[in-house]
């Protein structure tokens, strides 16, 4: 007689379960009874066993259970009884509690210059034994979702094939290569979102006038990589032998990184939007200036760069020359001591201020947060007495002489202590704004000859430095000239006459003296 039975274990892994069933054969219904008996671990081939016994009998078909002690009990043997004749006894070996793996982590995807997409993911962290083998769903559509399932087995990575301009929700979850295998949770939901157009690599770091290359690939299958037109910056064309199409999809481009600025953009659609590939420029060029007010207290540092990014402007000072600081820092040392970060709030605010200002060395550059970095532009060493822009002078006096001289004096400033040159311009008030400019002096007045002593000239002045580094002030207010003062005599002078006649020609000749 061959009996089938069925034995199982729930899922929390507590309960022994059997199915005994009469067999078809059998031609009357008879008596079953169906025992068990927990073993407990000994050695490979030697089980103790436990006094407790679980004895079940019934007719037809019976279920029998058995509480499992999931840390002590490893067999069960089970025995069957019909009709007083006993089967052989059957050794039930309890195989090890499977362990529900947590779901994988860390989904990210990257596309190849073969134009394939990569999802990767990594193993659980808490995982440890067997291989683990994966399944990878995914789906464009919300509700409900249509599930495409794609067995990775043991491998972190799978290649998809997505269409772009759509959605996509994808998940991971993983098992163990055991007899007894138990798939995780699926992983947190991971998006991705293809463009009609993918670069890689999306962002990279240059230095000036570095070869990059850069691949576009474009996502729509019946796409043609031979009709790809790059440009730089979202309006310069880019000249065709730069690039060529490496297959039906994918365009390559090997273009120099610019010597200047924070970052190119290129594109190889005529389109001008997201994506682009970036190519951040470590070291490149931007032009900093950076004033001294007159009152030598006060530097404003300001900046020129076309990048739409808001850049943060970082500094260092040091006490010593900016020669030595350069020269140190060039042989790797760090000198210096940082200064607060300052970042404009608006793109077309573009300066930073010192104050109160140190007499020394400050070093000045511009950053640029990226994915891959700070990305630092060329650095500026900037010493503020060098770059004094001084207090326009005053009380600017100018005065038209008698000789045909206009003799302009004023008073400079007070600062810097080292001396100032100075230089005036003028104009006739008749003809404006057609300045006349006057070689500088290190004086506080300076002469011109002048055509008409009676016109009325218009008069500025401006002051620098006595070695003409740092910066012109700005032009003095705008003053009017005025002829030499004089008083005329409060009476005519004294003169006298002297009368010659001449009868015969009926005529007199008169000689007027005076003094």
């Amino acid at each position: 007689t061959c009996l089938d039975i069925l034995c199982r274990i729930d899922e929390f892994w507590a309960n022994l379960t059997c199915d005994l069933s009469q067999p078809s054969d059998t031609l009357k219904a008879s008596r079953m009874a169906v025992s068990f008996q927990r073993l407990f671990q000994g050695n490979s081939t030697n089980y103790p066993t436990s006094d407790h016994q679980v004895v079940c009998d019934a007719e037809d078909s019976l279920m029998c259970s058995i509480h499992l002690n999931s840390s002590r009990t490893f067999a069960v043997l089970v025995t069957v009884n019909i009709s007083n004749v006993m089967a052989s006894t059957v050794l039930l070996r309890i195989p090890a509690r499977p362990v529900k793996p947590s779901p994988p982590v860390i989904l990210a995807h990257i596309q190849t210059v073969e134009a394939e997409l990569i999802l990767s993911w990594k193993e659980p962290s808490d995982f440890s034994g067997n291989l683990l083998r994966y399944e990878v769903r995914y789906s464009s559509q919300n509700t409900p979702p249509y599930w495409q399932v794609v067995s990775a087995l043991e491998k972190l990575n799978v290649s998809l094939d997505l269409e772009p301009l759509l959605k996509y929700t994808i998940q991971v979850r993983c098992t163990t290569q055991s007899q007894l295998p138990l798939w995780s949770d699926w992983s947190k939901p991971y998006y991705i979102y293809l463009h009609n157009v993918s670069y890689i690599p999306q962002e990279v770091v240059a230095r000036p006038g570095e070869n990059v290359t850069v691949y576009c690939v474009l996502n729509g299958h019946s796409a043609n990589a031979s009709m790809a037109m790059w440009s730089l910056n979202r309006m310069v064309p880019l000249d065709p032998s730069l690039y060529h199409p490496v297959n039906q999809r994918v365009s390559q481009i090997t273009f120099m990184a610019s010597k200047t600025g924070m970052y190119d953009l290129l594109r190889c659609t005529q389109e001008w939007s997201i994506p682009y590939s970036r190519i951040n420029v470590e070291g490149g060029f931007i032009n900093i200036t950076c004033v001294t007010n007159g009152d030598i207290d006060t530097m404003n540092c300001r900046w020129e760069n076309e990048e739409w990014a808001i850049l943060k402007f970082r500094s260092k000072s040091a006490e010593m020359s900016c020669d030595e600081m350069e020269e140190r820092e060039r042989d790797g040392e760090d000198v210096g001591e940082m200064g607060p970060e300052c970042s404009p709030n608006k793109y077309k605010e573009k300066v930073c201020t010192f104050h109160p200002l140190k007499m020394n060395c400050y070093k000045v550059w511009l950053e640029l947060p990226s994915h891959l970095g700070l990305i630092r532009c060329k650095p500026v060493y900037v010493s503020p007495i060098n770059h004094v822009k001084p207090n326009p002078p005053t009380n600017v006096t100018p005065v038209s002489l008698s000789s045909g001289i206009l003799r302009v004096t004023w008073n400079p400033p007070l600062l810097p202590t080292e001396g100032l040159q100075c230089q005036f311009r003028y104009h006739t008030l008749s003809v404006i704004e057609k300045w006349k400019f006057e070689e500088s002096v290190r004086v506080p007045w300076a002469e011109v000859e002048i055509p008409d002593m009676c016109q009325v000239y218009v008069v500025q002045v401006r002051c620098k430095h006595t070695s003409g580094i740092g910066y012109w002030s700005e032009w003095s207010d705008s003053i009017h000239s005025t002829p030499q003062s004089s008083r005329a005599p409060e009476r005519g002078p004294d003169f006298w006459r002297m009368r010659q006649d001449d009868p015969h020609r009926s005529q007199s000749n008169i000689t007027l003296l005076f003094e």
